[in-house]
This record gives C-alpha cells, structure tokens and sequence, in this order.
C-alpha cells in the first residue's frame, strides 16, 4: 500500500482509531493517503479537517470547479491517485460519467468559460510555475469574474493538493482497489 508502514483501520488503537472513525463518519471509507498518515493522528485529524473544509465546506467556489482544481493540480504533478479519485468525485458530483473528458476538452478549447479557462490556468501555474506567478494572473481571475474570495479558495485548493500529491506520491500510495465515498 505505502512504502512505509501504516496503521490500518483493523489493528488502529487510540488516537489513530478515533480518527479514522471521524473519517468513515464523514466520507463513508477511509482512503489510503489518510492510512499512510495514520502513524501521525494529530497531524492527519488536522489535515482531514482542512481536507473538509476546503472540499465540502461552505464558502466561494462549486463543488464542480473545486473538482476540477484538484484534477488539474493532480494531472499536472503527474499523480495517479489525486488524478483518479479527483476525476471520479467530479463526474459523481456533475452525475456525469463523462465529466473530466469534457473538462479537458473545454479546457484546451474554445468552449470553456472565462472563468473556468482562468481557474484551472491559475492552478496550473501554480502547480507546475508558482515562481511566475504575478498580480497580473490575479487580475485576470478578476477580469474572468472571480472575487478575491474566490481566489483565496481557489490557491488553497491548488496548495492543498499539491502537497497532497507529494504525499502520495513521495510515500507510493497505492489506490484503493474499492471505493466507497460520499462525495
């Protein structure tokens, strides 16, 4: 599953075990990156609550173009496991079995709006060039209709998932073979 141990929900006591109980309680399973960071409860409680907030929380930005931040963000630090899990939740959350195909299509053409072009560009750059990154990408999310709201979401999201994908990726997280979570 990881290149390092891990505690699993079966043989997880104390703290561990309360987290990961909070997990099943609130997303109906427990994913692998949260079992790879089981042998620090502390820090894993605080990142599923950040991982919460940021995704399923109230506050600026749909459910849909939170998705696609994270698959963009994912696809571009080359991660399997953000890429998948992130491109699933967004055709769940848009009842659309073909969501990410159309994202990626409006994405590299003409099709997709202001907004959604200048939201995943951002994230995109900040991911793959965050040193370029200047006010001028700023106000263009504000050309393209974002508030500063928005765009506070919008890099969080982005941040978040890269160091999720550095986890995933710098201790060979495995995908699941099932899952089942609510999204």
């Amino acid at each position: 599953m990881t290149w390092i141990k891990t505690v699993g929900p079966e043989e997880a006591t104390g703290r561990t075990k309360q987290v990961y109980e909070n997990i099943v309680a609130k997303r109906g399973g427990i994913a692998n990156v949260f079992i790879a960071e089981g042998m620090d409860p502390e820090v894993l409680a605080h990142q599923v609550d950040l991982y919460m907030e940021l995704m399923l929380g109230t506050g600026p930005l749909s459910r849909e173009e939170r998705e696609m931040i994270a698959v963009v963000v994912s696809a571009a630090n080359k991660s399997p496991y953000g890429t998948i899990h992130h491109s699933e939740a967004l055709e769940k959350v848009e009842n659309d079995p073909e969501a990410l195909e159309k994202v990626l299509k409006e994405f590299s053409g003409k099709k997709a709006s202001p907004r959604t072009k200048a939201l995943l560009s951002y994230a995109a750059k900040i991911t793959l060039d965050p040193e370029d990154v200047t006010g001028d990408d700023i106000k263009d999310l504000r050309e393209a209709g974002l508030t500063d709201q928005e765009i506070l979401r919008a890099n969080l999201i982005a941040s978040y998932f890269n160091f999720l994908n550095r986890v995933t990726l710098g201790l060979g997280v495995e995908m699941e073979k099932s899952r089942t979570y609510r999204y």
